[in-house]
């Protein structure tokens, strides 16, 4: 009986190490941020995900802006379908309001006008590439920090 007790121990003990390292792993892997290139690719899928490129949306995987102006998905399909380029435009360091992260561009595919050719839409995410959104108010195109 005293060995299948001590193997009980040494069993929960093997256990409680590797959920440790677990946890220690996974926490290490949130802190770590994303490259300049990670964050580009994530916010290239984010918007054909999302119905802004011509590639068919995932619906699965929609996200609302931060202000929709559509009442049913698929008017909010409609309202975004083919008005961004799929390749990003430029790449800034930050988030809106200074927080940290990361803000990826785009361009609009069919500008109709001199203003929209100077603006494009931004994807913003958190340094681990978490909390992406669209951003509802255009970026303007000068001010990426960074031209891809």
């Amino acid at each position: 009986m005293p060995k299948l007790t001590n193997q009980m121990c040494l069993k929960a003990f093997v256990a409680a190490i590797l959920l440790t390292l677990l946890s220690v792993v996974r926490s290490h892997a949130q802190k770590r941020g994303l490259s300049e290139a990670e964050a580009v690719k994530l916010a290239e899928r984010f918007i054909a995900q999302n119905g802004y490129t011509d590639l068919p949306p995932e619906k699965d995987k929609l996200a609302n802006e931060s202000y929709e102006l559509a009442e049913s998905v698929e008017e909010m399909l409609k309202m975004r379908r083919d008005t961004l380029e799929r390749k990003a435009y430029g790449v800034s360091s930050g988030r809106k309001g200074g927080s940290p992260g990361w803000t990826v561009v785009f361009r609009y595919k069919h500008p109709s006008d001199q203003q929209m050719r100077r603006n494009g839409r931004a994807v913003t995410m958190n340094l681990d590439g978490s909390k992406m959104l669209v951003e509802h108010v255009d970026f303007i195109l000068k001010k990426v920090d960074k031209r891809l």
